[in-house]
């Protein structure tokens, strides 16, 4: 059995334990019901090994469903498909932006070019294109002009490291569970040794004081510092309606001058999201679709760019109307679909 050599990364969390424990003591906002359910599935990481905090990438599976299971050496016959979904997106990028997946943490992916690739950082590459690409149509430098970022529902950290790595001058906030937060805290203070990440509350309050600051959900209102750039990816499709409003609002409030969101604009899986994520983002941002692929993120097979035949057209439309749910399925969405908001 491989001994694992990184002490440092689990003393890291054994010291900041007991904030996480008396964080989620203490938190007074609930998840939505989808998150309710999903949060117990991970529970040990709050008292987990050396082995489980070394191969904490392994465990991510949780929040976003990818594992290195896809990725070994008897799956080879697969990396084609992640080749041609990487240049395809590197065909329509006007800069090189790709980021692959880093050796730390039990870090996973086919090696395609000297870089672990997979689908989280094909998603990653995905929406920063989106966003470079939108921004860039509004005459806006993403670099110069959007220098204190704030992702809310960040997961493992993927694409704070991702857009950190691409522009090493940002000021990162993270705002999420305190349940997942833990898992952005411990990744991110892997990738980037020299930098500060810190929790809110427990290690200190002001982003300019570090250069990641995590804020627990139940936190986030008391936060008051001025924000560049909103992010959501794949998150605000399992809130309630009024969670998604709420931050919305609150990214507003803190001068946010753009608001980016990859999401299932209604999510057939979530039915306590009963307004659509464009709708409620225009509340307070001038919002607009950014035409991207004509696949979802999460679509490998790059022949579906193809023309479908009317036969499966109609199949799909079969299917819609046979789901008994409180909506007209001729009117909703549940694509994916990314959407940059203005601020008016």
């Amino acid at each position: 059995m491989k001994i694992i050599k990184n002490k440092k990364i689990y003393e890291t969390y054994q010291k900041i334990l007991p904030s996480f424990k008396d964080l989620i003591k203490k938190n007074s906002e609930n998840p939505s019901p989808y998150w309710a359910e999903e949060v117990i599935g991970f529970d040990y990481i709050f008292d987990a090994s050396p082995l489980i905090i070394n191969k904490l990438r392994h465990h991510c599976y949780h929040l976003t469903g990818e594992s290195p299971y896809t990725y070994r050496n008897h799956h080879n016959f697969k990396l084609d498909q992640f080749k041609s979904k990487l240049d395809l997106l590197k065909s329509i990028s006007s800069e090189d932006l790709f980021v692959g997946e880093p050796d730390i943490l039990g870090g996973f992916g086919f090696n395609i070019d000297g870089e672990m690739v997979n689908k989280d950082t094909l998603k990653f590459f995905e929406c920063i294109i989106a966003l470079n690409k939108s921004l860039s149509a509004q005459k806006s430098n993403i670099q110069k002009t959007h220098h204190n970022v704030c992702e809310i529902g960040a997961g493992w950290g993927g694409f704070a490291y991702y857009y950190s790595t691409i522009f090493p001058n940002s000021k990162y906030v993270i705002v999420d569970l305190p349940e997942t937060l833990i898992f952005s805290y411990l990744f991110l203070t892997e990738a980037f040794p020299h930098k500060k990440i810190k929790l809110y509350d427990y290690e200190e309050t002001s982003l300019n004081n570090c250069d990641f600051l995590l804020i627990p959900n139940g936190k986030f209102k008391e936060f008051d510092e001025e924000i560049n750039l909103g992010v959501n990816i794949c998150s605000f499709q399992e809130m309630t309606s009024n969670q998604v409003k709420e931050y919305v609002n609150k990214l507003h409030d803190l001068n946010c001058k753009h608001l980016y969101s990859l999401n299932r604009n209604l999510n057939i899986n979530n039915l306590s999201l009963e307004t659509s994520i464009s709708s409620i983002m225009s509340n307070k941002f001038i919002t607009s679709e950014i035409e991207m692929l004509k696949i979802p993120y999460s679509d490998l097979n790059i022949d579906n760019l193809k023309s479908k035949s009317n036969l499966i057209i109609s199949i799909k439309k079969i299917i819609k109307l046979l789901l008994k749910i409180n909506r007209n399925p001729s009117k909703v969405n549940y694509k994916y679909q990314h959407f940059l908001g203005t601020k008016t």
